[in-house]
């Protein structure tokens, strides 16, 4: 009776599957938490590259404008929660002597404007006599499942981009 009971197999499916299984959920959820968190990344990286090429096709912008941009990113990072999306645009002129000058700048959630003068813009796109838009985006990405991610994670991108044919989008009187 005892050998018989040793060589009997009908539970080993069972028991393989309660060793596995767990392993297996928790690969699940990994999946799903990295797949979420970089669906955000790239989401942050979009609105900044979407907003700034907009401000760049103008010589001129409005306000209200830029708050209609702010509405358009929100619409982009659907179907993501935009409570802790922060955008800020700022036009930048360069002066004949390097000199980043920010001629205005607005911002959205938790980010302040720009003002006075900069030494942040790379050296690539200081050129004298031209101007920058600089778009920057912060999100803050807190995991649905709160499992494998349980601290909130800080995303931002800062993007740089000519304006097209103007020196540098202003705002009108």
């Amino acid at each position: 009776m005892l050998r018989r009971l040793i060589r009997n197999r009908r539970g080993s499916a069972a028991v393989e599957f309660a060793f596995i299984a767990p392993v297996a959920i928790l690969f699940y959820y990994a999946l799903v938490e990295s797949s979420q968190g970089m669906l955000a990344n790239r989401r942050a990286g979009h609105v900044a590259t979407a907003v700034g090429d907009i401000v760049a096709q103008d010589g001129q912008i409005t306000t209200a404008d830029v708050e209609d941009l702010f509405l358009i990113a929100n619409a982009i990072f659907r179907p993501l929660p935009t409570d802790s999306l922060s955008i800020r645009v700022t036009s930048i002129r360069i002066e004949a002597n390097s000199q980043q000058t920010v001629v205005w700048s607005q911002a959205k959630g938790s980010m302040a404007g720009l003002s006075g003068t900069l030494t942040s813009v790379p050296a690539p796109w200081v050129v004298p006599g031209s101007g920058v838009v600089r778009v920057d985006t912060s999100y803050t990405y807190n995991s649905p499942l709160q499992k494998m991610m349980p601290e909130p994670i800080q995303m931002s991108h800062t993007m740089y981009i000519r304006p097209r044919g103007y020196v540098a989008v202003l705002r009108p009187n």
